[in-house]
């Protein structure tokens, strides 16, 4: 078994980015939840998408823990999910690409301290400028 996954970024980036990873793997992906949280959020519906948010980490939550990635470090999807995971078995990565998803995908079965440091170097070595 492996962490559980699940993604939260504004309107629909992470879907886009699970779609991505999805057609570029062969093989099956594991399952990975997903809340799109909209860039307008209004106080009103700030309720709603917390619960969405609470709701499926605890349903991702498995004895191997779950892995969060989030779009932007501070942004209300990052902090709803750094909220609801402060007493699981969880942890947030924010500043989610499509480099740090693959290697996340590529290296599943790690034990979930070792996949945050994966998600963090995938992210950080597809992140390069080309030298003339």
């Amino acid at each position: 078994m492996s962490v559980g996954i699940l993604v939260i970024t504004h309107e629909d980036i992470g879907a886009q980015l699970v779609s991505v990873a999805r057609t570029i793997f062969t093989q099956p992906v594991l399952p990975i939840s997903l809340v799109s949280v909209p860039a307008d959020l209004e106080p009103a519906v700030l309720g709603k998408y917390a619960d969405l948010i609470r709701n499926a980490i605890q349903d991702q939550e498995n004895d191997q823990g779950v892995l969060v990635l989030t779009d932007v470090y501070g942004a209300t999807p990052d902090n709803l999910a750094r909220y609801f995971s402060s007493d699981r078995n969880a942890r947030v990565v924010s500043g989610i690409n499509l480099p740090m998803l693959l290697s996340v995908l590529n290296y599943a079965e790690q034990p979930l301290e070792q996949i945050c440091e994966t998600a963090l170097n995938g992210s950080r070595s597809g992140i390069q400028l080309e030298q003339e």
